[in-house]
């Protein structure tokens, strides 16, 4: 399986963190749309938040802007190792692995820094590469 070479076209830690923070507060502001009516209790808003989060990130990365809004403000986008889109399932993965980047204190995250292609754990896990467009 040979894996294409982007030649520096690998996105960087700050675009791809200001594309999360385009992407939550387009989130937060829906989530707060949803969720006028308070008499969800919170064990349900987080649930449904999760939820929201999961399959926006999929959604939109498995389209074929192959990228949130946020990365598309960047200019940015989501491919497999072959610069393909991904399918649904594989863009729900690496978000799902986003549990387990944050969940050993971020340093599933941190990786992005050191990479060669700027790959998070969530990125390894699932094959991906974030690419400028």
């Amino acid at each position: 399986m040979q894996v294409i070479s982007f030649n520096n076209q690998y996105a960087t830690a700050p675009r791809r963190l200001m594309a999360f923070v385009i992407d939550h507060l387009v989130v937060s502001t829906v989530f707060c749309l949803l969720s006028w009516d308070f008499s969800w209790s919170l064990l349900g808003l987080g649930f449904w938040k999760l939820v929201l989060v999961f399959l926006y990130y999929a959604q939109m990365e498995s389209s074929r802007y192959q990228a949130t809004i946020g990365k598309i403000a960047m200019g940015i986008k989501v491919t497999d190792e072959h610069g393909q889109r991904l399918d649904f399932s594989k863009a729900l993965l690496r978000n799902l692995s986003k549990i387990l980047s944050s969940a050993i204190l971020g340093i599933g995250y941190i990786m992005i820094l050191f990479d060669e292609r700027n790959q998070g754990l969530h990125d390894k896990i699932a094959d991906t590469l974030v690419v400028k467009q």
